[in-house]
């Protein structure tokens, strides 16, 4: 079973991009984005529709590791903002024939407009946050102004990736979990493989949601996703890691070395 990483608040992160909450049994997942591929075919874009296939072998497996009586979508469902299209509607509805039988939670996204026309079917509705019954955890999408928590608050919305070079100096892009106990958040991978996303190590201000932006994240953790999770150590320390590697290569400019 690939590596996970229990947290001492009763969370277990997933490396397929979840998180698996003790009190309440709660699989939270969030940013799936359905209907993605058609959204940039309709924008001349060619793309072949992979997206469902890896989202729901992600679904069918996480499902049955943790069997959780209540399933989260904490926000953007699907990604068309103006309307339904065709292969969203089919998409969310063969999510929900998958998830029948448990308990099912919609947080509103930004993306979830016109969700609620869909879900109005199978007799669910859409919150604007979800609490866990026993109220230390609440799931947010995180788009919204002015948004404030006390206990711990679980985000979507940023589709967090840390960014690098590898040791032969090629580009890679890992989503990745931020956990940071002292400001009492988390921040979710996106469930969608298509999803770009905030580089964690960037500044604060460079952040999508405006509660992120007002806060200190350097201490927060990170925990990227490759085939299992691994620990990064912290955004300030990633940041001072960076600034060394800049302030070497900028030497090395000056000085006339060539840069491989």
């Amino acid at each position: 079973m690939p590596k996970e990483i229990s947290l001492p608040i009763g969370l277990k992160l997933s490396p397929f991009h979840a998180i698996y909450c003790r009190d309440g049994d709660a699989l939270a997942i969030a940013d799936l984005h359905l209907g993605y591929e058609a959204s940039l075919q309709a924008e001349h874009v060619a793309m072949p529709r992979f997206q469902m296939k890896q989202i729901f072998e992600r679904i069918d497996w996480l499902l049955k590791r943790f069997d959780p009586a209540t399933v989260i979508i904490n926000g953007d469902l699907k990604h068309e903002f103006s309307r339904n299209k065709g292969q969203e509607w089919d998409e969310v509805e063969e999510l929900l024939d998958r998830l029948e039988g448990r308990d099912v939670i919609v947080v509103r996204g930004n993306h979830d407009n016109y969700l609620r026309n869909i879900l109005a079917g199978r007799g669910l509705e859409m919150a604007e946050s979800h609490t866990i019954p026993e109220g230390r955890i609440t799931f947010r999408h995180g788009h919204l102004t002015g948004e404030t928590w006390n206990g711990f608050m679980i985000f979507g919305h940023e589709h967090p990736v840390i960014r690098f070079r590898d040791e032969v100096g090629a580009k890679v892009q890992l989503p990745c979990f931020l956990y940071d106990e002292t400001n009492g958040l988390m921040v979710m991978p996106a469930f969608s493989p298509l999803a770009s996303g905030t580089d964690v190590i960037s500044p604060e201000s460079e952040f999508m949601n405006p509660s992120l932006r007002k806060l200190d994240l350097s201490g927060a953790r990170v925990y990227g996703i490759h085939s299992e999770l691994l620990d990064f150590g912290t955004v300030g320390e990633l940041r001072k890691m960076r600034q060394e590697i800049s302030d070497s290569e900028m030497k090395d400019r000056y000085t006339g070395k060539r840069l491989e």
